[in-house]
């Protein structure tokens, strides 16, 4: 064997196939698949099942590109191959050469023969296994030609396989507890080494152990056919092999000798592959193959064909009526008289039928026999004779009935579309029809080379027309009624609901057509077209396509045709049919480019010329704008076949389009659409397409992004003609704006509001020349027409609103004509919007009130008219105090801060009353309607923050306002930018919750955002600290340093009192401070640490931003370096809302001067949350950093974390949102022991301390989960290992007992469960008298401590009775308590603005 090539090691040019780079480690796993001993094998994972995982893995990488494996796929299945053939050798002769003998030896050798068996089936298995994944990459086809192939191995092959096929049957029976399959095996009885190895098997099934690693039984039959495939066609006559023909004294197979007969070896073949087609695997496939090739030999199509053909109609008769019957009672009922049953002697092998009905897997086997036969088969056997001829016939009506009945097997149909064809071709003569079209050479470089020349007419092609088409073409002949039945099939199945089976039919319509004279492929074809009449059946258009494609492949489809072709194909590459809320058709257009990238390959550029402007603007169309991007990309190749095959002649700007337009660039949407259209729409030749298709389709698509995303494309082509689109689109856009279909007037409400803000901007709309009278008053009064038809209403309504708003925008940035009453009226639809509950209109129309009110309703240099000021500022925040509605609060809100400066500060007074309405809105405790509503304060925070960048911050040198002459607007003072840094500052505490969660996370968010906003504004607005042009030329004059922005406390000084002595009212100007800066990076750092990834990741973000901005810098940030450092702020962007990532960053900021308590107010939060991954984070991150504070002996540090902890206490009573996770936190720092010395610290001061809010937060605590937490962590109190232990039970244990007698009974069995546990575990280190304690702890095991009826008072005594046993001293009062029931009435009930109904409800029944 000739050595393997391996991959080049020089940096040369290389081929594809040397980048098999585990090839030595495959070649090491063959190895020890193939090894006969592993003596480590159980010292190492270098065993055979193992090796096979991994080489199974290798493998699979390769699926995509099994091609590489080429060089090297001869070596590795000869190292495969080989050691299983010499296993079945040995197998086979040695059970041959026992045949018949009596066994005389000793039974221990005969045990030791076994297990030899086993080991090498074990083996065998293994490398028929490994085989099988070699197929399954690269194909049975390849790797069946690989394998050895001599005369000597059918007959050992085809008994191992027999065997395998015996030994699966018996293993499903078994392990089913069922009967095996029956007639499938001629071997019923197993020899006995395969019996062991049975057994063995059955035993890993029950044990399921490996199962994944294990070779299966299947894959070795699957092998073993593939192989018995390829031997089966040794070049000898089959009978001079078969060992069965010889004399009697030779015997035969045991196995044969045990079925009670002998079978030849042809008939074993047979009888043995037929077994197989009624797998439900790829077993069947390897079958159906293996069968094809035995009857397909020359010495067996004459004897053992034409029953196999019978057998095949019968058990499809059975299978389509139900109804079985013998051979001879078929033969005569499906021929003409007697003469198929007369005839049919028995030379052939009749096949047996099986007891049972034949399932859909024997059918699909049968069928893909008989198509592997009539592909292989010589048309001159297979309907050589009257007689086959017959049988054929029979099987062919069986197959048309099968058909035509109601098949559910998608498969299936495919089987017998592909077995149509075949048998079709079989009837009609071997050959090319000659008529077929040729193009000639189709040389991609020789099209290159000679673009623009032309070439000569001998080599350019050779187009079939009556004149050109030679004596063969014009030939006509008897077409058989079967090849016109098969047509009719294949036709039929082109409208197949699958598209495998469409494909297929395409193919088979192919090959048919390709052997037909040219009258009846015109016939063909017409019938093609015909399917596509019918626009609603997507079915027939993508078939249609599918074979239209195939047909061009082939030559079929003549030039002269092209016409009737080429708009069908144009058509099916827009097919876009409406269901109901969605569309079909994708899979259409996908066929249709297909279909134009086999033409550009098919035709010549001559032939094809007269087409190309249909095609290229198709094809360009659909890959710009189709929604779906698998189509997209179908499109984009297309065309660059296009191109490449038909020349830049045919193809204008071809190469600039597939540059813009390429695989990649197609896969974004948004860009196609925006940007590259854009591109192409500069070429004059696709101009005008992309705006009719935009404006005419995209625009009514059923898609809402599509058609949003259609009206600002089409905005952004109508520049490039602005003329056409304002005479000729626009007007058109404006009448469908009324359309009765919702889709077509919201679409192109879209589009002309587009088109206007397009045109606008070109300075067009107050050119008269360009938009008329007319035009104007029609874009002037489309809103108030929209309204009086009441479009609004009804489905739809929403989305039609939102376009409105987008229009009313549009309108007043394009700076269209409007008079004082048309400004009013659409101001009042604004305002109908704004009151709106949905949100998206809610936004649209703030932007729209902006640009309304900033380009028209002028104010004069006294500021707005007062009229002006009631209608809307005045108005807005009336309703955002008053009114009850959330929605008009929500959306009123949201417009205060989208009004112009003009009207939101034309004076100190009005902009008061604007940030007091938006402040006191903002607050936690704001209440709409008696209710909380968090979008409202929302809404408020975001607002703030647009009024301050909208009237700005500025400053003079005497420290007094001063508005800009030509728009009087007063900036905010220092007063008012204070308020709202408070209001910001506020609202990060916001954690209101309702049915929907934390709804106050909106709020913080909004105010994170708030507070970075107005930083920066505040430092780029300030003249008082040196990030002002004036303060940074005063310090910049050191000669050392250009420039400082973080100024030091000597030079802030000075500088201040420069400024100071030159102007005292310039102090009062200074708002960001280092109180200021600190008070927003701990609120930031605080979120930071929270439980939710929305809030971590924009808390995250903004602190990036404002430690790492230089335009402006911000100043007074404290460690500004240190926190850098610690967070890792090193430009490289991070995902903050991963916990694994932020919670490890933020706890090395921890140790920072001041930013403790913020960090573990957070942090604490995520602890005690319930999300596993947060908890779990946070939890490792905090017990991280109190390790690395123990080991460093940190004794400051670990007692201000304990501060921070009691702070907690003070400032959250009753607050259960923090309490809950605090008290969980401290329960898992107890149980780990992290607060051991904190416990020890100043004598039990934490200790006293954390008991005492301990028993304030138990007192009338409502809340049974946090009483619970309170158990935990008072229980957890007690360390026996600790020295203030003494001091601490005194005062845990009457707090404990105090507990016993808590109203709620899952308390007071939760505080004996956890007291029972602690003294079972610590009892005896914390009381001496261990009787006492013995008789304490079954008095707490044995009470019914959750008895809600203690009318005995039996709790109440053994309460005391365990506390004189533990010594624990009780006041008369506590002693004497009796247990009180929960009072139901005076529970505290959160707030929830979704509640006011099921309250009513409630209040009505009570």
């Amino acid at each position: 064997m000739s050595s393997l090539p391996m991959p080049p090691t020089t940096n040369t040019a290389t081929f594809e196939s040397s980048f098999f780079t585990e090839h030595d480690e495959v070649l090491n796993l063959i190895s020890i698949i193939s090894s006969t001993s592993h003596p480590s094998l159980e010292l190492t994972s270098d065993n055979p099942a193992t090796a096979l995982s991994k080489f199974r893995t290798i493998f699979d990488k390769y699926l995509e590109c099994p091609t590489l494996l080429d060089p090297f796929l001869e070596g590795m299945v000869q190292k495969l191959s080989l050691p299983a053939r010499k296993i079945i050798h040995e197998v086979f002769f040695s059970q041959h050469g026992m045949d018949g003998e009596e066994a005389t030896g000793c039974n221990i050798d005969e045990i030791g023969i076994q297990n030899q068996r086993v080991e090498q089936f074990e083996r065998l298995m293994h490398l028929l296994s490994a085989i099988y994944a070699l197929s399954k990459v690269r194909g049975r086809k390849y790797i069946q030609r690989l394998m050895p192939h001599e005369a000597s191995d059918v007959e050992p092959v085809l008994a191992m396989l027999r065997w395998f096929g015996c030994l699966a049957s018996h293993v499903k029976a078994q392990s089913s507890g069922g009967a095996g399959r029956k007639n499938e095996c001629a071997i019923p009885k197993l020899p006995m080494e395969m019996q062991t190895f049975q057994k063995k098997l059955i035993q890993q099934q029950q044990k399921d152990e490996n199962s994944a690693e294990d070779a299966k039984i299947w894959e070795s039959i699957y092998s073993l056919l593939n192989w018995l495939g390829i031997i089966s066609l040794v070049p000898f006559d089959l009978h001079t092999i078969d060992s069965s023909l010889e004399s009697e004294a030779t015997h035969s197979m045991s196995s044969s000798q045990q079925s009670g007969g002998s079978m030849t070896l042809v008939q074993s073949i047979l009888s043995t592959s037929v077994s197989h087609l009624n797998d439900s695997g790829p077993t069947r496939e390897a079958a159906a193959a293996c069968l094809a090739s035995l009857l397909s030999r020359p010495d067996l199509e004459q004897s053992e064909l034409e029953g196999f053909v019978i057998w095949s109609a019968q058990v499809m008769y059975w299978f389509r009526t139900g109804n079985c019957s013998s051979n001879d009672e078929f033969c005569r009922s499906h021929s003409n008289g007697d003469e198929l049953a007369s005839n049919t002697n028995i030379s052939s092998t009749m096949l047996p039928m099986s007891s049972n009905p034949p399932s859909v897997f024997l059918i699909m086997g049968i069928l893909q026999t008989l198509a592997a036969i009539f592909k292989s088969g010589h048309r001159s056997n297979l309907l050589s004779t009257q007689q086959k001829l017959n049988g054929i016939e029979l099987l062919w009506e069986q197959c048309i009935l099968v058909a035509e009945g109601s098949i559910g097997s998608m498969l299936l149909r495919k089987l017998l579309v592909k077995l149509f064809a075949r048998i079709g071709c079989a009837y009609l003569p071997p050959r090319v029809a000659a008529w077929r079209y040729h193009r000639g050479r189709r040389s991609l470089l020789e099209n290159l080379m000679n673009s623009g020349v032309p070439v000569a007419t001998g080599q350019s092609e050779n187009v079939a027309s009556d004149k050109e088409t030679s004596q063969d073409g014009n030939e006509l002949f008897l077409i058989p009624d079967q090849v016109e039945d098969a047509m009719g099939q294949l036709l039929l199945s082109l409208t197949d609901p699958s598209t495998i089976v469409r494909w297929s039919s395409a193919k088979g319509i192919g090959r048919l057509t390709e052997r037909l004279p040219a009258v009846c492929a015109d016939d063909v074809l017409d019938a093609i077209l015909q399917t596509c009449s019918d626009p609603e059946r997507d079915r027939n258009w993508h078939g249609a396509c599918l074979c239209l494609a195939e047909l061009a492949r082939r030559g079929l489809l003549l030039p002269n045709r092209l016409k009737e072709v080429v708009p069908i194909v144009v058509q099916a590459i827009g097919y876009d049919v409406r269901r109901g809320q969605h569309s079909i058709g994708a899979h259409v257009r996908d066929a249709a480019c297909y279909t134009c990238w086999a033409f550009a390959r098919a035709y010549s550029p001559e032939v094809l010329r007269p087409h190309v402007k249909e095609l290229s603007e198709a094809l360009v169309l659909t890959s710009l704008f189709d929604r779906e991007v698998n189509c997209r990309r179908a499109a984009s190749a297309a065309f660059q076949e296009s191109v490449g095959r038909q020349g830049a002649d045919n193809f204008k700007h071809g190469i600039e389009i597939l540059t813009a337009a390429d695989y990649f660039s197609l896969g974004n949407r948004v860009d196609a659409y925006l940007n590259i259209a854009l591109m192409i729409a500069k070429f004059d030749e696709y101009q005008k397409p992309i705006i009719h298709h935009l404006s005419n389709v995209k625009l009514h698509h059923w898609d809402i992004d599509i058609r949003t995303l259609a009206s600002q494309s089409l905005a952004k082509a109508s520049k490039l003609d602005p003329l056409y689109c304002a005479n000729e689109i626009l007007p058109q856009l404006l009448k469908l704006c009324f359309n009765d279909d919702l889709v077509v007037r919201h679409g192109s409400l879209l589009g002309a509001a587009e088109m206007v803000l397009a045109l606008g901007e070109l300075k067009l709309v107050q050119d008269d020349t360009t938009f008329n009278e007319d035009l104007k008053s029609s874009i002037a009064e489309l809103i108030p027409s929209i309204e009086k038809a009441r479009l609004y209403r009804g489905r739809g309504g929403e989305i039609m609103r939102s376009a409105a708003c987008r229009m009313i925008e549009c309108i007043s940035l394009a700076g269209v004509p409007l008079t004082v009453k048309q400004q009013v009226r659409l101001l009042d639809s604004v305002d109908t919007c704004l009151a709106h509950p949905n949100e998206e209109i809610q936004s649209g129309a703030a932007k729209a009130l902006n640009a309304l009110l900033s380009n028209y309703f002028p104010v004069s240099s006294n500021g707005p008219s007062e009229r002006l000021q009631s209608r809307v500022v005045d108005k807005y925040i009336l309703i955002v105090k008053t009114e009850d509605n959330p929605a008009a609060t929500r959306g009123f809100s949201l417009a205060l801060g989208s009004l112009p400066s003009k009207l939101l500060a034309p004076s100190e007074r009005v902009l008061d009353s604007v940030l007091n309405c938006l402040c006191d809105a903002s607050r936690r405790s704001s209440l709409v309607g008696g209710e909380g509503d968090a979008e409202t304060r929302r809404n408020a925070i975001t607002s703030l923050v647009n009024v301050c960048k909208t009237v700005g911050i500025r400053y003079t040198p005497d420290g007094k306002n001063r508005g800009v002459e030509t728009a009087p607007v007063t900036p905010l003072t220092k007063h008012q930018a204070l308020r709202v840094f408070d209001t910001l500052l506020d609202a990060m505490d916001d954690y209101n919750t309702d049915r929907r969660g934390d709804v106050g996370s909106w709020s913080r968010i909004a105010a994170m955002n708030g507070l970075e906003t107005l930083a920066f504004l505040t430092v780029k607005s300030s003249q008082a600290h040196p990030h002002s042009a004036q303060q940074t030329q005063l310090i910049s004059q050191s000669p050392t340093q250009k420039e400082i922005l973080v100024p030091s406390f000597v030079e802030r000084l000075s500088s201040f009192s420069t400024m100071a002595t030159q102007n005292p009212p310039y102090e009062s100007a200074i708002i960001f401070n280092e109180s200021l800066c600190y008070s927003i990076l701990s609120a930031l750092l605080k979120q930071f640490g929270e439980k939710l990834d929305a809030v971590r990741s924009q808390a995250g973000l903004c602190i990036e931003r404002l430690l790492t901005n230089d335009s402006p810098r911000l100043p007074f940030v404290p460690c500004r370096h240190m926190l850098i450092r610690a967070l890792n702020l090193n430009g490289q962007p991070k995902n903050w809302s991963n916990p694994a990532l932020t919670f490890p960053l933020l706890m090395c900021a921890v140790n920072i001067e001041g930013f403790q308590e913020p960090i573990l107010s957070g942090i604490v939060i995520s602890v005690g949350g319930l999300t596993e991954s947060v908890s779990k984070s946070s939890s490792a991150a905090l017990f991280e950093w109190i390790r690395e504070l123990r080991n460093a002996k940190a004794i400051p540090q670990i007692y201000q974390m304990g501060e921070v902890f009691l702070g907690l206490f003070r400032r959250n009573k009753r607050n259960g949102r923090v309490l809950l996770p605090l008290l969980a936190t401290l329960d898992k720092l107890l149980t780990h022991g992290y607060l051991d010395e904190l416990l020890d610290m100043r004598n039990g001061e934490f200790s006293d301390s954390l008991l005492s809010s301990l028993s304030d937060d138990a007192t009338g605590c409502t809340d049974v989960k946090r009483l619970l937490a309170i158990v935990d962590v008072s229980i957890n109190l007690l360390q026996p290992h600790l020295q203030t232990i003494g001091s601490v039970k005194e005062k845990v244990l009457p707090f404990v007992m105090s507990m016993l007698l808590n109203p709620y009974p899952r308390v007071r069995r939760f505080v004996a469960e956890q007291l029972f546990a602690k003294l079972t575990v610590d009892g005896e280190s914390m009381f001496d008298d261990h009787s006492r304690l013995e008789e304490a702890n079954q008095l707490l095991l044995n009470v019914v401590w959750h008895d809600e009826h203690d009318a005995s008072g039996h709790i109440l005594a053994s309460r005391n009775r365990i506390a004189d046993l533990l010594g624990i001293p009780l006041e008369l009062e506590e002693r004497n308590k009796s247990l009180t029931k929960k009072n139901n009435s005076h529970f505290f009930v959160p707030r929830d603005e979704f509640e006011n109904y099921s309250s009513l409800v409630n209040s009505s029944t009570a």
